[in-house]
């Protein structure tokens, strides 16, 4: 159900997104949510990946995750390693576009 959300909400973004906009997306990177292949849901949407960092809390001011859902809804969960991942349309139709024939490689792993 959450893969299919994350996938909806990407076929939804490219659609509004500007020809340089992205969508920043942080997820965990461990267990389980490594086989969600958030990458391969932002493709099949038409997104490319910009780039992917390490998803660093100290940097979003406020920021508080919690369950959302369950027995205790407002209660904290451990965030572990987690990556934000950026994402765009595709960089050889952002140069059509824009005419710029040089995109600056931005990944960072």
């Amino acid at each position: 159900m959450h893969k299919r959300l994350v996938k909806g909400f990407f076929e939804n973004a490219i659609k509004m997104l500007s020809v340089e906009g992205e969508v920043h997306v942080t997820h965990k990177d461990e267990g389980i949510y490594k086989t969600w292949n958030i990458e391969g849901l932002a493709f099949s949407a038409g997104l490319d990946l910009h780039m992917q960092e390490k998803f660093r809390i100290s940097e979003y001011h406020g920021y508080k995750n919690k369950y959302g859902d369950g027995q205790h809804p407002d209660d904290a969960f451990n965030l572990g390693k987690c990556k934000k991942f950026k994402f765009g349309k595709p960089k050889l139709l952002v140069s059509q576009i824009t005419g710029s024939q040089d995109q600056p490689d931005r990944e960072e792993r």
